[in-house]
């Protein structure tokens, strides 16, 4: 305490470990865990990824915003924008407060070494119980489009027109979590 007034703090108090990782800010995720996967098992290996970062983000009782690559094309395009050409898009992929953190093997490295921990720690991110459960969707933060019923197709007059509200998949984002 005494060594905080003098202006003496100890490195460990002032190291952001964060600052090891490059800035890749998701949007609307400066001041948020931000994760991308997939809810689509037919790649088996990156089904189960996404499932294991998943589960240990779960186990650090974190609030995080999942983004499904799957039910909504946007957050594969904002993946692609974020990691730029040269860089695998795969999913899964962790950011922190505005840090690329990276993919399964980093997030399982470090939760093994107790680093993702402390990161977590020292972000001070939301602490919950994981996947907030909403009674609209479920936790899956989107519903079948109102307009449509989830079929892309409206009838404007004697024309059948694509919906204007939904997106590729026949879903809006959940209009009581979103």
């Amino acid at each position: 305490m005494e060594r905080e007034k003098e202006g003496n703090v100890p490195n460990f108090i002032k190291f952001n470990p964060l600052s090891d990782y490059p800035e890749k800010c998701p949007p609307r995720g400066d001041d948020s865990l931000v994760v991308y996967t997939t809810s689509l098992g037919g790649v088996r290996r990156t089904f189960e990824d996404c499932n294991k970062v998943r589960l240990i983000l779960e186990s650090h009782r974190v609030v995080f915003d999942e983004r499904d690559v799957a039910l909504h094309g946007e957050f594969r395009q904002e993946l692609k924008e974020l990691l730029g050409d040269g860089e695998d898009t795969g999913v899964p992929r962790l950011f922190v407060k505005g840090r690329y953190i990276g993919g399964v093997e980093e997030v399982v490295h470090l939760n093994e070494t107790k680093r993702l921990g402390r990161i977590l720690n020292w972000a001070r991110v939301e602490r919950g119980v994981g996947r907030l459960g909403c009674e609209g969707c479920g936790g899956a933060r989107f519903v079948p489009c109102f307009d449509c019923g989830g079929s892309c197709k409206v009838v404007n007059g004697d024309i059948k027109e694509r919906c204007p509200e939904c997106n590729e998949n026949g879903l809006i984002h959940c209009p009581i979590c979103n």
